[in-house]
């Protein structure tokens, strides 16, 4: 096993790194622009659209070590989605988007859910996966995951997704195990004027949006904006028509104040109101036969959110930030009649240089979680509320070994919940760069999953497949945290301005992975009648290791021709601890495709058309003894800039066939198995 591990994982970074360092030479030659810093990316252009593929190599990103950095410089398995790229491939949700980045494993379950993940582990509450929006985490504590049919934006308004493969918990906290993704929208200063958005299609009904930007003095600016999203109900794969739609309209605004040169200022709030029809395969709806039935209903989401940010320069080696949110979750469902999540969140970082060649970072935060539901006889929480929290701190210290060479970055996040008590989570990263063009890295870290509400208290009473006994999904009181080690290894390589190529590999260690072990049959007088129970209750009794390769290369051939690629390689590999009786461990073991693969074409045509192509593999998955087919799609996207206020664009997706799975397995599956469809959507842009 050690030696296939070695050939399959590691050979191939090496292989390529060697002939790269046959071909390019690591110092540069005296005059040679790469002995000089790295510029960092001024963001004069607009949101990295249309940056030149010789600047993307050195575009500032912040995710990675909470602090500017040019991405080269990055010890971590990185992915920029630049606003280019969003609208070069007509995505028109941040959803649809990450199919563009290796690593991630991307599934449309219907209109309006998706599993995403990254390293593995995929399905429709995948819940090791850190997501933030301008570092406002957008987890729930309900199943430590996020429900992706809150998360919309205006696309325009968003200047960069940054994604990291791996593990992020050092800086990011507990959840951040497999990867964080953190979407930075522009600031007001950045969407002056007015623009006004109108979308339509077959998948994609409607999605019209305005928004209002103006400067109240040179040092403040505000946006205020709207938007309104209905996507179709899809087929299913039981002959039915679909009962999915998603009707969802939200507004919000942002204001940015540069009070002075050394303090910026940043309040943002935003509002969602939606309902989303659906209908459930076997509700349970009592305890005498027949105990299961077909639900249909509407569910009701809304929410929203307030944040204030300060970020106070103290000189050009220090700074600290101060930001404050608070976010409402409210939804209704026939899973669960009525719930409410309030989030609290401060959160204070300071970063200093202690000495020409160290730097430091620290920080302290405090988090609350109030929850309340409203039981069903189907699903239930006990107690129906509670006040949970995380308070954590960290601290990063980057050590310049070898000024411009060698950098490593040591850290760790503390933290102490309400669920397993104290969490610590190490990180040791070191940095290689003999020159701008050249960066190989390797990282070693720990991160923890602490337990959710779903994992402590919940219970979910489900109709049996024959005979009396209703069939319970019980979590425990005790229920311990996930535990990831993780091994990683990366180079990037930018041979020529018009070529770069990043290459990462990585080995994961998991223990205390939750199983579902059946226990011992019961009686139960309540409600009545009395009836039979088959507990089955949440334990870590798993172990397991995940191993693979991710790739992406950027080429421009031409000035007018851009190919962007993807590939990745991922193998899991789980087993039980003796005793176990796990029901579901075939399923998370065979959810993940082994092979992923996207090419995209951009080609600037004369009198400002743009003509993108888009093609994605997904390998088969087989779990649960069905098996879902492989499937390979083609977008196409031509659109039309005849004014620089004015783009019109039309998109066809799917087009080699009528309609395909993406999703069938995974836990808690309560829709029906719906199609996505071939489709076609355009959208008309005025800027004013």
């Amino acid at each position: 096993m050690t030696d296939r591990i070695i050939r399959l994982v590691w050979l191939p970074i090496l292989l390529v790194a060697g002939i790269l360092a046959q071909a390019l030479p690591l110092q540069a030659e005296p005059g040679d622009a790469t002995a000089l810093p790295a510029p960092r990316f001024t963001g004069q252009l607009d949101s990295l659209m249309e940056v030149p593929l010789e600047e993307l190599f050195q575009i500032t990103v912040t995710s990675p070590a909470k602090k500017e950095q040019p991405l080269y410089k990055a010890a971590s398995a990185i992915y920029v989605i630049t606003g280019d790229d969003l609208r070069r491939t007509g995505a028109t949700s941040v959803q649809e988007a990450l199919r563009l980045v290796p690593g991630m494993m991307v599934a449309q379950i219907d209109s309006a859910s998706w599993a995403i993940s990254a390293r593995g582990f995929n399905n429709r509450f995948a819940n090791k996966l850190q997501v933030m929006i301008d570092g406002r985490s957008l987890y729930t504590p309900l199943f430590a995951g996020v429900f992706w049919d809150e998360v919309d934006l205006i696309m325009e308004d968003i200047e960069r997704v940054e994604v990291i493969r791996g593990p992020g918990a050092a800086l990011w906290g507990v959840n951040a195990v497999n990867g964080v993704i953190n979407i930075i929208t522009k600031t007001a200063h950045r969407t002056q004027g007015s623009q006004v958005s109108v979308g339509g299609g077959t998948m994609v009904q409607n999605i019209d949006s305005f928004r209002y930007g103006t400067q109240v003095n040179p040092e403040t600016s505000y946006r205020v904006w709207g938007k309104y999203v209905q996507r179709a109900p899809l087929d299913t794969m039981q002959g039915m028509d679909g009962v999915d739609d998603y009707r969802v309209g939200r507004g919000g605004f942002r204001l940015d104040w540069d009070r002075t040169p050394a303090d910026t200022f940043t309040f943002a709030g935003n509002y969602y109101d939606g309902a989303l029809e659906r209908r459930s395969l076997n509700g349970f709806v009592s305890f005498t036969p027949p105990q299961g039935g077909v639900l249909r209903d509407n569910w009701k989401i809304d929410g929203g959110m307030f944040l204030a940010r300060w970020k106070h320069r103290l000189n050009a080696d220090s700074d600290f930030s101060l930001q404050f949110y608070y976010n409402r979750q409210h939804r209704r469902t026939f899973q669960v009649e009525d719930v409410t999540i309030d989030t609290y969140d401060l959160d204070f970082q300071h970063r200093f240089r202690m000495t020409p060649g160290q730097e430091l970072t620290w920080g302290i935060g405090q988090r609350f979680y109030d929850d309340s539901f409203e039981n069903t006889l189907g699903f239930q929480f006990d107690p129906d509320r509670r006040l949970s929290y995380i308070t954590s701190a960290f601290v990063q210290d980057e050590i310049r070994l070898v000024p411009d060479r060698w950098t490593l970055t040591v850290g760790s996040k503390f933290s102490f919940n309400n669920y397993t008590g104290f969490e610590y989570q190490p990180s040791a990263r070191l940095l290689w760069t003999p020159n701008p063009k050249h960066t190989v890295w390797g990282a070693v870290s720990r991160a923890v999953r602490i337990p959710s509400r779903a994992d402590d208290s919940l219970r979910v009473n489900q109709p049996p497949p024959a005979g009396p006994a209703t069939l319970a999904l019980i979590g425990q009181n005790g229920f311990e945290s996930e535990d990831l080690l993780a091994f990683e290894l990366g180079y990037r390589v930018q041979p020529q301005p018009s070529l770069w190529i990043d290459i990462a590999t990585f080995m994961n260690f998991y223990e205390n992975l939750r199983t579902l072990e059946q226990g011992a049959a019961f009686v139960e007088p309540t409600p009545a009648p009395a009836h039979a129970v088959v507990p089955f209750l949440f334990r870590n009794r798993k172990s397991g290791y995940t191993y693979g390769v991710e790739t992406a290369l950027n080429w421009s051939p031409l000035d007018w021709w851009r190919f962007k690629t993807a590939f990745t390689w991922f193998d899991m590999n789980l087993k039980l601890e003796p005793g176990s009786r796990d029901a579901v461990l075939s399923q998370e073991e065979h959810v993940d495709p082994a092979y992923q693969f996207n090419l995209r074409s951009h080609i600037d045509l004369p009198h400002k058309f743009e003509f993108d192509q888009m093609l994605y593999y997904v390998d088969s998955i087989s779990s649960n003894g069905m098996k879902m087919k492989g499937y390979t799609r083609v977008d196409l996207r031509l659109g039309w800039r005849p004014m620089q206020s004015l783009e019109l664009s039309v998109v066809g997706r799917n087009l080699l066939d009528p309609h395909h799975l993406e999703f069938a397995t995974g836990t808690a599956q309560t829709t029906d198995l719906s199609l996505i469809e071939r489709s076609v959507f355009g959208q008309v842009i005025w800027r004013y």
